[in-house]
């Protein structure tokens, strides 16, 4: 009967000293140390972006067509719908114009 009653005195005697130990405040960590480089870098990304030049082109369009078929319209893309390559392998065949925001998944 005494045996329980040690063990049970000795786990809330470390019980209180964990919550004591745990209750202590961390050391406090320096602050890290920036060369002039990096602050110079930091700063820059600091003042915001700059302006585009007025000179620039347009990306171009690089497809001008959907497949064999002409462009798609307004508010359609150009989907690859073909589950599996055809057999003489001209995929171009494969693309059709989908009307929506997503294209649908090959099957």
């Amino acid at each position: 009967m005494k045996k329980p009653v040690l063990v049970l005195l000795a786990l809330l005697a470390l019980l209180a000293f964990a919550q004591a130990a745990m209750a202590q405040t961390p050391a406090s960590v320096p602050a890290p140390v920036t060369d002039a480089a990096t602050a110079q870098f930091l700063t820059s990304l600091a003042g915001g972006q700059a302006q585009a030049p007025a000179d620039l082109t347009p990306a171009p369009l690089f497809m001008s067509n959907c497949g064999n078929g002409p462009a798609c319209g307004t508010g359609q893309l150009c989907c690859f719908t073909c589950g599996a390559p055809p057999p003489d392998d001209d995929t171009s065949i494969c693309y059709n114009c989908i009307t929506g925001t997503r294209c649908p998944r090959p099957v």
